[in-house]
Order: structure tokens, then sequence, then C-alpha cells
């Protein structure tokens, strides 16, 4: 036979013999050598399927992991146990897939994994553990996962991160921790992630943005913090990101922005600080935003005052995407108007307010010479784990008067305005007058015949009164009837209108 013949033959065959060494499981699919056994409610693991690269056992109701359900899967490539109720996972349940690069275990009721689970995984890319109950981690879980790329642990009750546990990740790139519980994170949490590019933190209940917790992550470029409850943004390390590209802050409950934090994010392309507490930003921030292309702030408390003027500037020449909706939450008479409109209509920048200055005592981490100085106002109480000290600095508050003054530019530009209109009315008569003499004189030539008439009007009408006839009632009663009324005192009369007539006195 032709060899182009015995192996169309060959692949043929291939095809309709799903496994090799094995049979197909009842009512599960296979596909050469990929088995798919989804959603028939099963509890343990199929056999005989020792052949299997692929293995998909997702919609099921198996509840734990042994040892020896997955004895002779040792050419499985991939496994999918999620959505079942695995609540029990043994610490060799996966000692003989040490092929497996891909393991999803998400949406279970998993509470604790022991700490040698994944040790006998060392081809394993991505590992999903996200929708569980995990409540910690152990310090060795990932140790010797050098080839882990991926790891999703989004969606569990995670309160700490182990120092050092990703020390043996060094080839990953993904990492999701959001939607867990995580309060603070330590220095060196995330150690040897040399190639980690992107990391999820949202939706914990962090306190504090310090970049100082990603050291050397050298080439991160997108870090998601939104939805946590930070108060302050800081950085105590001497570090710069050169590939950092996106922050996410929003929806935290920053207050303070330490100065020079973005100038260790030379190259930050998209930064998120909407819905906030922010009043205002520093000059020095605003100048280390030179690389931005797109940002977003509103949301915040900003306060329509002098501290404004400087974003306000910043904003009119910045060429990037922004928000539209900045709106003034304070003072009283400024408040829902956008930054920009009160700045002008207020004139807030143009004369700057007497300052006064006032000093308070802030923590100092004695390790790393650390100096918080707190924003307008308020002083914030940063505490390291090691050594504190107490330092004095100074911040500027601006006069309790400003809203009075306020009132009293507005009283000013009425009235100037109120002046520029009378005096455009003025002007308009004089180059009348001016301009068409003619008109003026017909004008007023107009109004004086206008005058003498309505004053001939009123002689015409008293000459009119004084002219009006008089009428005279005669009355003749007879001999009778004159003698019953003056007896009587009644009877009946007749009244005659008679022509009217002229009398000379």
């Amino acid at each position: 036979l032709p060899p182009g013949l015995i192996l169309c033959s060959l692949s043929i065959f291939l095809k309709m013999v799903p496994l090799v060494g094995g049979v197909c499981p009842r009512l599960c699919r296979c596909d050469n050598k990929l088995l798919y056994c989804e959603g028939l409610n099963l509890t343990d693991i199929p056999r005989n399927l020792s052949s299997a690269t692929g293995l998909s056992l997702r919609e099921n109701n198996i509840s734990e992991l042994r040892e020896a359900h997955f004895i002779g899967l040792t050419q499985l490539t991939w496994l999918y146990l999620d959505h079942n109720n695995i609540d029990f996972v043994e610490e060799n349940a996966f000692e003989r897939l040490r092929r497996l690069k891909e393991l999803d275990l998400s949406t279970n009721h998993i509470e604790s994994l022991p700490n040698g689970t994944f040790r006998p995984l060392p081809n394993l890319r991505i590992l999903d553990l996200s929708y569980n109950r995990l409540q910690a981690l152990e310090p060795d879980l990932f140790h010797g996962l050098r080839k882990l790329t991926n790891l999703h642990l989004r969606y569990n009750a995670l309160k700490f991160i182990p120092v050092r546990i990703f020390q043996d990740c060094r080839s990953m790139q993904f990492l999701d921790l959001g939607y867990n519980q995580l309060q603070s994170l330590a220095r060196n949490s995330f150690a040897g992630l040399f190639k980690l590019t992107e990391l999820h933190l949202e939706h914990n209940e962090l306190v504090k943005v310090n970049l100082a917790h990603f050291p050397r992550l050298i080439s991160l470029r997108t870090l998601y913090m939104r939805n946590n409850k930070a108060t302050i943004v800081v950085s105590t390390l001497d570090w710069t990101w050169h590939f950092l590209e996106k922050i996410d802050f929003s929806n935290n409950e920053i207050e303070y922005i330490e100065p020079h934090v973005f100038e260790s994010v030379p190259n930050l392309k998209t930064l998120m600080l909407d819905s906030n507490k922010l009043t205002y930003v520093e000059q020095r921030i605003l100048d280390s935003w030179t690389s931005l292309t797109s940002i977003t702030l509103s949301g915040n408390e900003w306060e329509c005052s002098r501290n404004v003027c400087a974003l306000a500037s910043w904003l009119s020449n910045f060429q990037g995407h922004r928000d539209s909706a900045l709106q003034c939450s304070s003072p009283d008479t400024a408040q829902g108007e956008d930054i920009l409109d009160a700045v002008y209509a207020f004139q807030l920048c143009e004369d700057a307010p007497d300052i006064t200055t006032q000093t308070f005592t802030s923590p100092r981490d004695r390790a790393h010479g650390y100096i918080y100085e707190g924003p307008t106002r308020s002083a914030y109480d940063l505490l390291e784990t090691e050594g504190r000290g107490l330092a004095t600095s100074s911040f500027t508050v601006t006069p309790p008067d400003l809203e009075s003054t306020m009132q009293i530019q507005k009283v000013v530009t009425g009235t100037m305005a109120l002046i520029f209109s009378f005096l455009i009315v003025v002007l308009m008569l004089y180059v009348s007058w001016k301009c068409f003499p003619a008109g003026v004189r017909q004008l007023r030539q107009c109004f004086t015949s206008q005058r003498r008439k309505q004053k001939q009007k009123q002689a015409m009408q008293q000459i009119a009164t004084m002219t009006t006839p008089e009428y005279y009632v005669d009355y003749k009663p007879n001999h009778i009837e004159g003698a019953l009324v003056i007896i009587n005192e009644f009877g009946s009369c007749t009244c005659q209108q008679q022509p009217s007539r002229e009398c000379e006195v």
C-alpha cells in the first residue's frame, strides 16, 4: 500500500479510538485524548483514564480530592474541577500529575490547603483558586512553582499575605487578589515577582497605599487598588517603577497624597483618582504628571479656594482625556460649580489671601527616615511596624473669612456692571446728539407740538363744561290739588319739563 494511504488510515483509526489503553467513560464526551465529563452529578473521579491528556469534571458533586483519585493519570496536562462541592484536598492529591500545566479549582468550598499541595506540579502554568473560602495561605503553598504565570485568588476571605510566599514564582505575570479582606500588606509580600505585569488588589480593606509594598516589581505595568479604604498614598522606598503605566485608586477614601509619590512612576499614562476625598492637589504632584494621557478626578471633595488654583491651571493646559464633572464641594457659595468656572467667576487665583502657619507633630519611621506631612488642617497618624519617633512639620491654613470675601467680590462685580450699563446709555445719547442734530431737533419739535395739542384739548374741555344747559322744573297745581296738599299733606301733582332758558344777572 502507498505510504500516504497508510498514514490516512492510521489517523482515522486514532480518531475512532479516543483513548489508547482505556475506554471512554459512560455519558462522557471524548475527543481523542481529551475527556469532558461535565454536569453528570459525579461524586468520584472516573477510572481507567491512563492515556488522557485533558480532563474536565466541571459542574459535578465531587466533595474531596485524594491521592488515589488520580492514579494512572500521569499524562494529564490540564484538569478542570471547578463548580463542584470540594471542601477537602489531601496534601498528596496531585502527587502523580507532574505534567499538569493548568489546574482549575474555582467555585468550590475550599477553606484551607496543605503546605505541599502544589509541590508535585513543577510544570504548572495556570492555577485558579478563585470563588472559594480560603481564609489564609500557608507560607510554602506555592513553593517550587517556578513556571507559574497566572494565579487567581479573587473572591476568597484572605486577610493577609504571608511574607515571601511568591518567592519561587519567578515567571508569574498575572496575580489576582481582588475581592478579599486584606487589611494590610507586608513589605516583602510580593518579593520575587520580577516578571509580574498585572496586580489586582481591588475590593479589599486596605487602609493605606504605600508603594514600598511593591519593591523590585520591575515589570509591573498595571496596578488595581480601587474600592478599598485607603486614606493616604505614600512611598517610603527609593525605587522607580519605569514600566508602570496604569494605576487605579478610585473609590477609596484618599485625603492626602505624598508630594513625591508619582515621581517614582515617570511613565505613568493612566491614573484613576475619582470618588475619593481629595480637597486639593499640590503643585509638586502636578509637576510629576507630565506623562499622563488619561486621568479621572471626579467625585472628590474639592475645596474651591486658593488651594485649587494649581489644579485648575493644570487642567486648563491638560491635553489628554479627563472627566468633565469636577465640581466644588466647598465653600457653600461655590458648591456644585465646576472648578474652572468657580475659579473664573470668583477670581480665586488673582489676589492671594493671607495665610497663617501652624505646626504639628507626626510619626517618623527611624529605620527609613520617613516624615509624614499632612494636608491642610489635619494630621494623619502613620504607624509603621518598626521603630517610631516624632518630627515637626508645618502646613498652611486659609483664613476663615474666605466666604465673606467672596460675597464682597460679588457685590463689587454687580455694582461695576450697573455703572457700566449706565455709562453705555449716556454714551449712546451723546453720540445721537452729536451725529444726528437734525433728528434731535425734529424729535424736540414733535414733543412740543404734542404738548401744545394736549393743552388745547384741556382748554376745550373746560369751556364745554361751563356752557352745559340747565333744566328747570315748572310745577303748577290747581286750586283743589293745592288745598288737598296743604290740608292732608298729600295729593297728586304734575311735573312738566320746560325748555331751557337763560337768565341775566
